[in-house]
């Protein structure tokens, strides 16, 4: 089976290259014959990369011709996300005779639907192709808003779960000194809704005067708008000794300063609980949030947004609380309650490990070798 996949990256330390390798280390597991190669527009120096699409329209004309040859070799094309990728397969595939499917992920499935250029485009783009699955019941909602009769299939991130029950991983004392903490994970976008997060710590945080409160975003910097933005919220809740920023490659003062793949489990396994409200901006949104399921694999209660793709990745109810995402008092009673009841945040520990134990890369990639098979036998 040849196929050829889209992506913006295979970078591990973004959502778009962490969800691709993830998925493709499982399908080679399932499909030994699996022949793939991944046209990407940011390099990243993997095995598998060709950083060939051109940003731009300029850029994506010039990127066809190239693009069509690769698509020659291969009997699937497989674009992850709508826009631009989606596009461009079913664009560079006309005439070849090749199967096309769009994942619909996040931002690039629905906001193109809300720009008059784009819009006729990403009608066009979803009908043409074969096959189109969206990563969460969300982002499925969102498209058929404006496609109420396109057939979508959702498939559900996974999570290597083993990894992240792993015990050598090396808990340095900067980590192991931050507990007890509440702990968010993410880049530090709008869509994150830390703003929210942070004003809901802030309504517990005095009657949990132990409690701390750390943001893991992997890539800002001390230019970030959105660092600056939150900064000042924290400085003016009087909180700035309580909110601790880390990241991989923090610049010096800021938080953690350097932390591994195998450190930021142990930060998740050092923290009590996991709580992040995503945000719908402007149709900028989460496509689905891998970090809940990274979360629940380390056995973390979670609380997180009714609306969103969190209802997806959370199991309301069962291992944590879906409130209204800009509610914040709702939030800080739902954290309260985790930290003040200790029989319910034994429950809905053992519950995240159940869960995450369902929500398999192995079981997500059987179903997209499933379509695959089918759509290659029509």
């Amino acid at each position: 089976m040849r196929i050829c996949y889209l992506n913006r990256s295979l970078k591990d330390n973004t959502g778009a290259g962490r969800f691709f390798l993830s998925l493709y280390e499982s399908l080679i597991r399932c499909q030994s014959d699996l022949e793939s190669i991944v046209l990407t527009s940011e390099p990243s120096g993997h095995k598998l990369d060709n950083p060939i699409i051109k940003s731009g329209k300029f850029g994506l004309l010039f990127s066809l011709p190239k693009i069509r040859r690769v698509f020659k070799k291969y009997d699937i094309i497989h674009a992850l996300d709508g826009w631009p990728y989606g596009f461009i397969a079913v664009l560079a595939s006309i005439g070849l005779g090749k199967k096309v499917i769009i994942t619909a992920i996040g931002s690039g499935a629905v906001r193109p639907f809300y720009s008059p250029f784009l819009k006729p485009i990403m009608k066009w783009a979803y009908r043409r192709a074969d096959k189109v699955v969206a990563i969460s019941n969300n982002t499925k909602k969102e498209i058929q808003k404006f496609l109420p009769n396109l057939e979508i299939e959702v498939i559900n991130h996974g999570v290597d779960y083993e990894k992240f029950q792993n015990e050598s991983a090396d808990i340095p004392s900067n980590i192991k000194n931050l507990k007890p903490y509440i702990l968010s994970v993410g880049v530090l976008k709008e869509r994150k809704g830390y703003e929210y997060s942070i004003k809901a710590f802030a309504k517990i945080a005095q009657n949990f005067p132990n409690i701390n409160y750390v943001i893991f975003g992997w890539d800002y910097t001390s230019s970030s708008s959105e660092y600056n933005r939150l900064k000042k919220i924290i400085a003016d809740l009087n909180l700035s000794d309580r909110i601790i920023f880390a990241a991989y490659d923090a610049q010096k003062g800021f938080g953690i300063q350097r932390i591994s793949n195998e450190e930021l489990i142990g930060l998740y396994k050092n923290a009590e609980m996991f709580l992040l409200l995503p945000q719908d901006i402007n149709k900028d949104i989460e496509g689905f949030g891998l970090v809940f399921l990274e979360a629940a694999s380390c056995g973390l209660p979670i609380v997180s947004a009714l609306g969103t793709s969190a209802e997806d990745a959370v199991a309301n109810g069962r291992n944590g609380i879906l409130v209204n995402s800009k509610n914040t008092d709702e939030a800080a009673s739902s954290i309260s309650r985790i930290l003040s009841d200790n029989n319910l945040r034994a429950g809905f520990s053992a519950e995240s490990i159940k869960f995450a134990k369902e929500m398999s890369w192995d079981k997500a990639a059987g179903l997209y070798q499933n379509i695959y098979n089918i759509i290659l036998s029509k």
